[in-house]
């Protein structure tokens, strides 16, 4: 995706500050309100428990992936395979929502 550099004029400002509107109506916060309620639901339900596990604890407890590996007593590589899969299935579940 191309960055579009957009330069403030008198003419644009009111356009460009009330650009944080989507144009269905809703506001970036309404929106991003919802991805997070999808994204949660999904980690719930599309994700196995070893998925769950391991991005859980690397994202939202901040452990390493070593410290999990070794407190799960698996492979760190295999933890990361876990949470790579994880995140493409997010991402898919995201992107599958988001347009």
């Amino acid at each position: 995706m191309k960055t579009k550099i957009i330069h403030f004029t008198d003419e644009n400002t009111s356009t460009i500050l009330f650009s944080s509107f989507v144009p269905n109506g809703t506001t970036n916060s309404e929106s991003r309100r919802k991805m997070k309620e999808i994204i949660s639901k999904a980690i719930v339900t599309e994700l196995t428990d070893m998925q769950r596990i391991c991005l859980t604890e690397h994202y939202l407890n901040d452990k390493k992936q070593k410290e999990i590996a070794s407190e799960l007593g698996l492979n760190a590589s295999t933890v990361s395979r876990h949470i790579a899969k994880a995140r493409r299935k997010l991402q898919n579940i995201a992107s599958y929502y988001a347009s």
